[in-house]
């Protein structure tokens, strides 16, 4: 099972963030859940640190078999989360987060890159007997509308 590197991961999003962010996000820790959170690919999540300053971090699945293609996808996924908050300063949440703002860039991001953001069916666990709930099933398709 391939699991990146965190070295692997910095350079990703480094070129990630000049790719599709115009190199306006700022530095990034990357983590990897528990093996036991099933069903999660990625996360962003942000705080300040005591002086203030952004402490981003990315988390990614364990439990994951990652290609580099649905690597990508999940990294920019998160990375727009991060330029919601970080570049654009407004975080008008939605549903998880993927409201106005995220489906701005996804659009975008789909339109320029040909790349769906919120496409994770090639998503391959590790656990071949997980598969997601009724009601993750209805949280993906209402995300997507």
């Amino acid at each position: 099972m391939y699991k990146p590197t965190k070295e692997e991961l910095k350079a990703l999003f480094d070129e990630c963030n000049q790719m599709y962010f115009w190199g306006k996000l700022g530095k990034c820790s990357f983590f990897y859940f528990p093996k036991t959170t099933l069903g999660c690919l990625g996360k962003y999540q942000y705080k300040n640190d005591s002086k203030g300053r952004p402490n981003d971090q990315i988390w990614f699945g364990q439990i994951v078999h990652w290609t580099e293609k649905e690597l990508r996808r999940v990294m920019i996924h998160e990375m727009v989360h991060m330029y919601n908050k970080r570049v654009e300063k407004h975080w008008w949440y939605g549903l998880l987060g993927h409201g106005q703002c995220f489906r701005k860039h996804r659009r975008r991001i789909r339109r320029d890159f040909g790349i769906d953001i919120m496409d994770g069916r090639e998503a391959v666990y590790v656990k071949e007997e997980y598969k997601p709930k009724r009601w993750e099933k209805i949280l993906l398709w209402l995300i997507d509308r």
